[in-house]
């Protein structure tokens, strides 16, 4: 039986918008049926003003319909679980209506964020020459992708792809003469449809029983021819071109700069890849590109990066765009001495963002540590890792009963499109909120080039709302971090009380228009009378300077949160050690002896040394806690006696509870092998990462000192040194973490090349 494969997102059955003059307002009329083709009745449905964050809450009635009229602003709209699926333009007169089925599990896996295929290795399986008659088995289906045009004319020929991120295999296939392109899959597997070379124009889940099924998709041919040219993709776009089935015809027009956006080049670089498409504005300050959809980016300029975002991710067919974008030259890139930051300014990469390694839980204690050695010993062994994993008990019952009055500052910016940041936030805002009591009195504050009280102090009561607003929350704009700031300490001083927990959360990459000393200056005076300051640093190159004194000052947690994946965590944290005081004072202290000697700590900073001790603080203990140490031996003439010489770890640490100091201790022996191989001490993934991210730390520190002392060759080649040994270590596909790190390291290098020979971008 041939069954046809529906497209997996809400389906939109009709799309109609009439301006009308001298009405009063947008009138939008919305019907909503289910699965069965039966209306919705009672379907909540929630508008949220993408500026004001007014929220409006209706439901539909015994026909699955509503009517509502907008007088004025931009709405996003959730139909239940579907969220921001309705998108009204309210600020002009007319009407318009739409019609969904409701169908959040279809929905969701539509608008699944994709993963870096950067940091998937992945297989390619060719099925161009599957028979027509194949049949599936037991345990796969047979999948056909069909093109055709809007007149139904069909395209043989094209490269057609299903990609599984779970299995890392590509299927490839080219359509036939029919325009059917033919594959044989797992059943019960997600796939991304690839075709003519763009990437995840469609999300399709095979079902769990073997059948035919059949997919058709609109395909329009591009018009349009591009070349690559050096680093960049060039294309020959002219305005009457139409846009194709993949991609968008967007139109840029270019404010700002030195001539007024006139004849500047400009550069629209694809998030989650290499790919950067360049062009050059006409004496209007415009430009075309066809741009693949699907899609996010960011508008580059030779002196500005992340000018502004262009988001294709929700784009379905035929689209056009037209973005404004104002071209503001930031010193920095101008100035290459001040882009290459000095030493006092680094950031040194904290190893634990990078572990993904999980340590069980205590059994008979709130915490424990583990100690593993990374390496068998042999006469011909020189060094030594020991892994140190170190895990608090997730869950505790030693929660503060002091409520709490807490505002969210969130920095909603355009840069945080980027690595799905965005997406991430909401997420991680919601899993804080859900954790909260009713009686937490909590405000959410965003900034872009304005700072916007979204939810105005309040008792958290109906968490539905919070969640509501949240999931309206879009990425734009520059970075007011100043206004953003002191409208988060004005919301937490309208409840303050000694009965509270006043706290004041930042998530931002700390970068904005006022001077880092006016925006620390200005906390200050907040912090003084009462109000604690936690900082979130997002990206891995964020205004450390400023947020760590933000922390300082107002006594309260930096966390860094180098990914997307890591603002879940940093929330956690933050949260966790407000509400259960775990430990204090914690120190971690090695001993070793004359045969084992210590080198080097990768996962902690600052550790002291002394004679046959080393020993670090660890700055807080909190709930979930889950943190990996590499400690480096160097070893001297190593025999078969070695593993008679332990290596001893301690931990202490003051309970906040009994006020008493705890100690736990463990010791470690060799592990003998009388293989006279060379060692390979990094075999483990993750150990590889750590020693990935020491390399980054280290290189950046030698590039900023030689830059500053004039030696520009030396710096160029030491990022080039870095960038190679972070690849011999990890040479396959790398995490989304560490295509990151390379990134930034690979722009420090590019810097230099540019300043060798001359080049701008």
């Amino acid at each position: 039986m041939l069954k046809t494969l529906l497209p997996i997102l809400a389906i939109l059955f009709s799309l109609n918008l009439v301006a009308q003059n001298g009405t009063d307002g947008y009138t939008y009329s919305l019907k909503v049926t289910t699965t069965k083709r039966t209306p919705d009745v009672g379907r909540d449905v929630v508008f949220v003003e993408k500026s004001t964050y007014e929220r409006i809450a209706l439901k539909t009635d015994n026909q699955g319909s509503l009517t509502h009229t907008f007088t004025y602003g931009n709405w996003l709209g959730s139909i239940g679980e579907m969220r921001n699926c309705i998108k009204i333009d309210a600020t002009y007169n007319g009407n318009g209506s739409q019609s969904f089925t409701y169908n959040p599990e279809n929905y969701e896996l539509q608008n699944k964020i994709v993963p870096d295929r950067r940091s998937v290795n992945f297989t390619r399986v060719n099925q161009g020459r599957l028979s027509p008659t194949e049949q599936p088995t037991a345990k796969e289906s047979i999948i056909t992708i069909k093109l055709l045009d809007q007149k139904r004319k069909v395209y043989p020929g094209v490269d057609v792809a299903l990609v599984n991120f779970d299995s890392g295999i590509i299927y490839e296939s080219r359509t036939n003469s029919s325009g059917a392109a033919m594959f044989k899959v797992p059943v019960g597997q997600e796939f991304d449809v690839d075709v003519d070379g763009v990437e995840s124009l469609r999300r399709i889940r095979v079902a769990q029983v073997p059948m035919n099924s059949q997919l058709t998709l609109l395909y329009q041919p591009r018009e349009f021819k591009e070349n690559q040219e050096d680093r960049f993709i060039v294309q020959s776009v002219t305005p009457e071109m139409q846009p194709s089935s993949s991609h968008a015809k967007v139109k840029i027009k270019v404010r700002g700069g030195s001539k007024g956006g006139i004849n500047e080049d400009v550069y629209v670089r694809m998030l989650k890849s290499n790919a950067v498409y360049k062009a050059k504005t006409n004496d209007q300050g415009e430009v075309l590109m066809m741009l693949p959809i699907r899609q996010k980016y960011f508008i580059d300029f030779t002196y500005q990066r992340g000018a502004d975002q262009i988001d294709l991710s929700d784009v379905k067919g035929i689209a056009q765009q037209t973005v404004s974008v104002l071209y503001t030259p930031d010193p920095r890139m101008q100035n290459i001495e001040n882009f290459i930051p000095r030493l006092e300014s680094l950031i040194d990469y904290d190893v634990q963002n990078f572990i993904d390694k999980q340590y069980p839980e205590p059994t008979n204690d709130n915490i424990d540590f583990y100690l593993n050695w990374g390496n068998k010993f042999n006469k011909k062994s020189k060094e030594a890792l020991l892994e140190i994993g170190l895990k608090v008990k997730s869950k505790m019952d030693r929660k503060v009963k002091t409520p709490l009055n807490i505002a969210l500052v969130i920095d909603k910016s355009g840069s945080m499109m980027g690595e799905d940041r965005i997406d991430q936030l909401k997420k991680s805002l919601i899993a804080f909120i859900q954790q909260l009591n009713h009686d937490d009195i909590v405000s959410v504050v965003v900034f872009n080039s304005q700072a916007t009280v979204a939810i105005p102090a309040q008792p958290l009561g109906d968490k539905k709302k919070f969640i509501d607003i949240i999931h309206a929350i879009q990425a734009d704009g520059g970075t007011v971090i100043y206004d953003g700031l002191e409208k988060g300490f004005q919301e937490v001083a309208k409840n303050k009380s000694k009965g509270y927990v006043d706290r004041v959360l930042l998530l931002s990459d700390g970068y904005g228009s006022r001077e880092v000393e006016e925006v620390i200056s200005m906390a200050k005076g907040h912090i003084k009378n009462g109000t604690e300051l936690s900082t979130i640093g997002v990206g891995t190159n964020y205004n450390q300077a400023l947020l760590s004194q933000l922390a300082s000052a107002g006594g309260g947690m930096l966390h860094f949160a180098g990914t997307s994946a890591n603002i879940h965590e940093a929330f956690q944290a933050e949260l966790q050690s407000i509400l259960y005081p775990f430990a204090e004072k914690a120190v971690l202290e090695v001993r070793y002896n004359d045969q084992i000697v210590y080198r080097q700590l990768y996962g902690y900073t600052n550790e002291e040394v002394s004679s046959g001790k080393m020993k670090v603080d660890i700055p807080h203990l909190f709930p979930g806690l889950n943190q990996m140490a590499l400690a480096k031996f160097d070893l001297i003439n190593p025999t078969p006696k070695i593993v008679n010489e332990k290596v001893v770890v301690t931990l202490s640490y003051l309970d906040p509870v009994s006020g008493k100091t705890v100690k736990k201790e463990k010791s470690i022996q060799p592990e003998w092998t009388d293989a006279t191989g060379e060692l390979d001490m990094t075999i483990e993934k993750e150990h590889k990462k750590v020693l990935a991210v020491a390399v980054a730390n280290q290189s950046l520190k030698v590039m900023s000192e030689a830059f500053h002392s004039g030696d520009r060759t030396k710096a160029e080649q030491v990022m080039n040194d870095a960038i190679k040994q972070i690849n011999q270590l990890l040479p396959n596909a790398k995490s989304e973490d560490i295509l990151i790190l390379i990134d930034r390291l690979e722009g420090y290098a590019d810097a230099f090349e540019r300043l060798r020979l001359g080049r701008t971008y």
